[in-house]
């Protein structure tokens, strides 16, 4: 299976974390999640986690999985814009 690109990259700044990211593909997206702090994992991880996965498994649009990760990474303050 090809790499699922994102329609654009996404900047972020991940916790404790000097360096900026930039996150081209689901795969980042997923590996992000995956060192995502356990005290930070709420409803809006959560909601990006199923999205990301199931885009991975082709069983739900990148699109949504974007919108979706976009909004946990906005809503935890780690987005650079």
């Amino acid at each position: 299976m090809a790499e699922a690109m994102l329609s654009t990259p996404i900047r972020i700044r991940p916790h404790g974390s000097d360096t900026i990211r930039d996150i081209t593909t689901l795969k980042d997206a997923s590996e992000i999640l995956i060192d995502w702090p356990q005290a930070e994992r709420g409803p809006f991880y959560q909601a990006a986690r199923e999205q990301v996965e199931a885009a991975l498994e082709s069983k739900a649009g990148a699109a949504q999985a974007q919108e979706a990760f976009v909004a946990l990474c906005n809503h935890a303050g780690v987005l650079v814009r």
